[in-house]
């Protein structure tokens, strides 16, 4: 086997183990309700996948975690409900499983291997230094699968076994979380393409395609993916309350992710004071001259 290969199948192997953890305790820990069995199990997965970063002693291997727990939901939700399925009920999958595949393949293009881990977790090892193992618990791993389930929630009113009518809301939440999708999509083909092209200037930004009119594209339609599913929420009478997971996604994204990128590209392009003078942080617009 190629060592370029072999790091791709021990992730395979890992998250097949971090999948059947879950499975076997959503199907035989004794909860009733629906949404705690679920938690219970995502907590669980959650654990084994920080058990095996530690074991990697890379916290990328949380990495995928992310986008292909969303999917697994949908498999669990489709394996005990389908019968009762939908139109609204397939629309929304087909959504949220593009978003899952989307993200994660652009996961596995750009993974080089175990030699990579995410700069923002290096910075956090330098930061912390002997501490960083809680950090990397409960910041790394803990938070993200807390702040998903949360904004997952609204899905478990649409996914409880009954028929649903396809009303407005879901056809607007769904439009939204496309589009949302859509951004992510072209930014990361944009910057995947950019590694490839020989005359672009290292050590500047990019400022391609939908980057010359947002400067985080991906953020954008992160945000835009989770708060169409508020809206499907609201098509199925989802309390309220299943609306904090999108406002916990936007907060983070505006007060951490952005300005911790945002001070990076600072110190890493050369132009970007002049790109951030021009170019909008989230709401695309035309570029300033």
């Amino acid at each position: 086997m190629s060592q370029h290969k072999k790091p791709f199948l021990e992730i395979a192997i890992i998250y097949l183990i971090i999948g059947v953890s879950g499975y076997l305790s959503y199907k035989f820990i004794p909860i009733e309700k629906e949404i705690y069995r679920f938690l219970v199990a995502d907590l669980v997965m959650t654990v084994v996948t920080f058990a095996f970063s530690l074991y990697k002693k890379n916290s990328s291997v949380y990495d995928a975690y992310w986008s292909v727990i969303p999917f697994y939901f949908i498999l669990l939700w489709w394996a005990n409900t389908y019968e009762s399925w939908t139109l609204a009920h397939y629309l929304t999958a087909y959504t949220v499983s593009f978003w899952s595949w989307r993200l994660t393949h652009n996961w596995y293009r750009s993974w080089p291997g175990w030699e990579h881990e995410d700069w923002r977790y290096v910075n956090f090892r330098k930061q912390f230094g002997k501490n960083f193992q809680p950090i990397n618990f409960l910041a790394i791993h803990l938070y993200p699968t807390l702040i998903v389930f949360l904004s997952m929630t609204s899905l478990f009113y649409l996914y409880d076994g009954t028929s649903k009518e396809l009303n407005i809301f879901i056809i607007v939440g769904n439009i939204i979380s496309f589009v949302g999708v859509w951004f992510e999509y072209l930014a990361d083909n944009t910057l995947f393409k950019s590694r490839f092209d020989t005359s672009r200037i290292k050590g500047t930004c990019i400022r391609d395609g939908i980057w010359g009119y947002t400067r985080n594209p991906n953020y954008l339609g992160e945000m835009l993916f989770w708060v169409g599913l508020v809206f499907v929420g609201f098509g199925v009478e989802a309390p309220l309350w299943t609306g904090l997971g999108a406002v916990g996604m936007i907060l983070m994204f505006l007060f951490a992710s952005i300005p911790m990128k945002e001070k990076r590209l600072m110190e890493s392009r050369t132009d970007f004071e002049d790109y951030k003078s021009k170019v909008s942080m989230l709401i695309p617009s035309p570029p300033k001259k």
